[in-house]
């Protein structure tokens, strides 16, 4: 909970001391009811005071209240805080909300008071601004952090995330580097740097070298070795030496898959949970219909490395399409619906609230926050790979959205995400057996949606993609009701910003299939291939 402090905020009242004091300690046993209560008489008092509903949405949060916690972040959001604490923690807030067009007007408003803020503040806001695609605006505040600053190195490694992310290779590299120097036992910095070996092949033995002089100086199995050992599998395996690069990748995924807390049986429950849910006379229920000339969102989903990315950007090159990337939109409008902050994107206490949900109500919410990611095209692609688990729920909503699912064969998927080190939104990923659990689910489930959605559903097979171009998006372009258009062709020939694995990768144009990667760590694959059902070979 945060009081007020500092000589911008209004003047601090022994009432208002008090006040603080009451709600802070009612926060500090946990008692976010009573918390609650003590910051509403706060806001009675002072409804300006932007503090003040910045405790009431927390002290709402923790108590399960959703919607409660949206509006008062929106009236601290609307007062405007006066420190930059409060600042931050609002931009947190927005954050967690998915309020993504607030959060992009509170870093404007704030831009005239960057003198104030303390290096890690500009760089945290950054950080906030990045988890909702902001790139662009998180690289002003970084410009900023690292003008003041050069050697901050969590300024250079965040600043050159965000330029990897907008497709400035040689200053992402140049900013890596300089983390590095600065901080050489960086580990996250190494491993952003791996996923620019593309650009620098003849530096590749250098760096290898350095990564294993920087993990001996760590603890073994921890998140910093977890880090270096996926990035000496990534350089490794491209040099082709698939011998000394597996073990590193098996030392990443064990040491990661140690630190979680996660039972696949878990998911696994809540996926025939859905199916059971969402059938066909769900969908079928009324949703929002509306104008005309409303733009309309295109889902995009399956598994990641799927190939998702590449064919949103090659469907962005049409000139009725806009690009919204990955969103949470629907998610945090359904949590919204249904007064339920879920656990992941769908939990089975979201699934019980289904009833208690007004479809068309939803529908239009989701429309009327995110219509803008349109850019004034006619459709725009919500490209989040999970809201697989969601379909059911936006064909109810949204009669009008068209869905995409995107596949690759299993083992090349798999192995695809075998290799990510994603932090811990994907925990089925660091073992085979939990990952081909994980992959024959989501097989099932999609089948699931083909028997309820029909033809508002269309799979495109990334092999396919890649051999015949034009004659799948031909196909996928008439789905969507849309004209052929060359320019959809090119994908290598778009600017704009790739926040996912492949972000280097998707800006080099298609490439013809090849080889699996997996393929000469076969012998090592046999759980995967035996979840599977397949034959590695």
């Amino acid at each position: 909970m945060p009081p007020d402090t500092g000589p911008a905020d209004r003047p601090i009242t022994t009432t208002s001391a008090d006040a603080w004091r009451q709600a802070n300690a009612l926060a500090a046993a946990r008692d976010w009811a009573g918390a609650a209560e003590a910051c509403e008489r706060l806001v009675e008092a002072a409804p300006g005071d932007a503090a003040a509903w910045i405790g009431l949405a927390k002290a709402r949060g923790r108590n399960g209240e959703y919607r409660a916690m949206h509006a008062a972040a929106m009236r601290a959001h609307a007062c405007g805080p006066r420190s930059w604490p409060h600042a931050l923690a609002l931009a947190r807030l927005l954050r967690d909300l998915h309020e993504t067009r607030a959060l992009a007007q509170l870093s404007a408003t704030l831009a005239a008071d960057a003198d104030a803020a303390a290096i890690d503040d500009l760089v945290a806001l950054a950080d906030l601004l990045g988890d909702e695609d902001l790139h662009d605006d998180a690289l002003a505040w970084l410009d900023r952090a690292v003008a003041r600053e050069p050697t901050h190195a969590p300024a250079r490694y965040v600043r050159g995330s965000a330029r990897l992310f907008t497709g400035d290779m040689d200053g992402a590299r140049d900013d890596l580097e300089q983390a590095i120097a600065t901080t050489p036992h960086f580990a996250h910095a190494h491993r952003r740097l791996s996923q620019l070996r593309a650009e620098d092949p003849a530096s590749a033995r250098a760096r290898i070298e350095r990564l294993r002089a920087e993990r001996a100086r760590v603890a073994q199995g921890s998140e910093h070795d977890v880090h270096f050992s996926h990035a000496l599998f990534d350089e490794l395996h491209d040099l082709g030496e698939h011998e000394a690069a597996w073990p590193e990748l098996e030392r990443g995924m064990r040491a990661k898959r140690a630190s979680l807390r996660y039972d696949i049986a878990d998911d696994l429950r809540l996926v025939e949970a859905i199916r059971a849910r969402c059938d066909a006379g769900f969908v079928a229920g009324p949703g929002f219909e509306p104008a005309a000339d409303t733009p309309a969102p295109v889902f995009i989903v399956g598994l990641f490395r799927s190939g998702s990315t590449v064919l949103e950007r090659m469907l962005g090159g049409h000139s009725a399409i806009a690009a919204g990337g990955e969103s949470m939109g629907f998610a945090a409008a359904l949590r919204l619906a249904t007064d339920h902050r879920s656990r992941g994107l769908v939990d089975e206490a979201m699934l019980e609230r289904l009833d208690t949900v007004d479809w068309p109500a939803l529908g239009r919410a989701f429309i009327e926050a995110n219509a803008w990611r349109a850019q004034g095209r006619a459709l725009w692609t919500e490209k989040l790979p999970t809201n697989a688990l969601l379909l059911g729920c936006i064909a109810r909503a949204l009669p009008q959205a068209r869905f995409i699912h995107t596949v690759r064969a299993p083992m090349d998927v798999c192995f695809s995400n075998l290799r990510m080190l994603y932090g811990g939104f994907a925990p089925w990923s660091y073992d085979q057996a939990e990952l081909a659990a994980w992959h024959q689910a989501h097989a099932a489930l999609m089948a699931h949606w083909h028997g309820v959605l029909g033809p508002r559903l269309v799979d495109v097979v990334h092999d396919n993609l890649l051999r015949a171009p034009e004659a799948e998006l031909r196909r996928v372009l008439g789905h969507l009701g849309l004209d052929f258009d060359p320019a959809v062709l090119r994908p290598e020939r778009r600017g704009g910003t790739v926040a996912t694995a492949s972000a280097a990768q998707v800006r080099s144009g298609l490439r013809a299939p090849r080889p699996p990667d997996w393929l000469p760590y076969r012998d090592h694959l046999g759980p995967l291939a035996a979840g599977l059902g397949v034959e590695p070979r």
